[in-house]
């Protein structure tokens, strides 16, 4: 742990969260992008949508590789490398003058994405006490939340006004800013003893862990059944017009915002039960959301609970997957991220084939994403997730050797 002063952890804290909205906007920016990039590089559509795609690819499997290849280099060494390789692709992206080149310049910045955000993780709960680490990640993690809520609109908007390469020539000038923030505020944490790949990689092979990130791939595959078409669903089933659909997204990212603090407290508190509660919670929300969101009142109180709920998770997840392999925070974090953007692909996929069924369209989306996160919530039955098998629930859970690691 840390032994610098509160308000100087606040700062670091601060910038580390910076760090992840800027990471995070990278990757979700070019969505809003996609009708400009295939004029501009003549292109289609679909083919454009495939710098989304390809970047989600390169974090699932790049992500856990790169993590092994830094493991042993120092954390804030390791944060600085990668964030001067994410603002040199940024660079490349904004001038790259085809479709190649910049489909390239995204995988080269998605490589730093899983392990960028896993020592960001790791830093933040090393920086403060132990039963303060679930705020610590949760506060950090607004970095992420704010991407969603401002980082891509913004970007996006930047985009249309300027040029899709005013976009990254931004992102590219925001991220050395974060290098600078980082290197003056974060304070060089270090393991109590140098991390080894061959006890990471048994660490992440133990039951526990494997149980964990197999209940993260289903519950979040639910939730982006519904998530990704969130917006032709306010639209199309609610009623809603474009300038409203935009406004509910905020109320969305509003709701995430409070859920991603509330999970963090409820991590350092009762990580068991918030585990199991939280996933049911989230089947229940998108069951109720498959009803209110038929009419344009109830769907909209409907979708900030949805926002509470869902990034409450996130937090728990995260410390959990810390404490499930202790012996390796770093692999740990980075292989829950790396999962969790399989988790995305996977709904979105999920979600795409309900729509072209046939016959079920926009409506059965809820339905169908609330069933898979029941299915998730069905894994947290195992032993290792109640306690019954020598693993007591509780604050305390996981704590010794997780505190060793961190």
């Amino acid at each position: 742990m840390s032994s610098t002063s509160p308000r100087v952890n606040r700062l670091a804290l601060a910038a580390l969260a910076a760090c992840l909205f800027v990471v995070v906007t990278a990757e979700y920016v070019v969505v809003g992008l996609l009708p400009e990039l295939s004029g501009d590089l003549r292109v289609s559509v679909p083919t454009a949508g495939l710098l989304v795609t390809g970047y989600a690819l390169a974090v699932t499997v790049g992500g856990p590789v790169v993590t092994a290849l830094t493991l042993r280099a120092p954390r804030k060494g390791a944060l600085l490398g990668l964030l001067g390789v994410f603002t040199a692709g940024n660079l490349v992206a904004a001038s790259a003058g085809g479709f190649g080149l910049l489909m390239a310049a995204r995988v080269l910045t998605a490589l730093t994405h899983s392990t960028f955000f896993a020592i960001t993780v790791v830093t933040a709960a090393a920086m403060v006490p132990e039963e303060r680490r679930g705020r610590a990640v949760a506060f950090v993690s607004t970095g992420l939340n704010l991407a969603t809520v401002l980082g891509a609109p913004l970007g996006t908007w930047i985009g249309n006004a300027h040029g899709w390469r005013a976009t990254f020539w931004a992102l590219g000038a925001v991220s050395a800013l974060a290098f600078v923030a980082v290197a003056r505020l974060v304070p060089a944490v270090r393991p109590d003893s140098a991390p080894r790949l061959r006890d990471g990689l048994a660490a992440l092979r133990a039951r526990r862990a494997v149980a964990l990130l197999a209940v993260t791939l289903v519950a979040e595959t639910g939730f982006f059944v519904v998530y990704t078409y969130i917006a032709p669903i306010l639209g199309g089933v609610a009623g809603f017009g474009e300038g409203a659909v935009t406004v509910l997204l905020v109320v969305f990212g509003g709701g995430a915002l409070v859920g991603n603090l509330v999970g963090g407290r409820l991590a350092d508190r009762r990580p068991q039960s918030a585990l199991r509660a939280l996933i049911g919670a989230l089947a229940a929300a998108l069951a109720g959301f498959a009803v209110a969101g038929h009419w344009a009142a109830t769907a909209a109180v409907t979708v900030f609970g949805l926002g509470v709920v869902a990034f409450a998770l996130v937090p728990v997840l995260q410390t959990q997957a810390v404490a499930a392999a202790a012996d390796a925070p770093t692999l740990a974090v980075s292989a829950y991220t790396s999962v969790f953007n399989l988790a995305i692909a996977a709904g979105s996929w999920l979600g795409g084939r309900v729509l072209d069924s046939g016959g079920l369209g926009l409506t059965a989306l809820a339905p169908v994403g609330a069933l898979v996160v029941l299915a998730g919530l069905g894994l947290t039955a195992d032993t290792v997730f109640t306690g019954r098998a020598g693993v007591r629930p509780g604050r305390s859970e996981g704590a010794d050797s997780a505190r060793q690691a961190l």
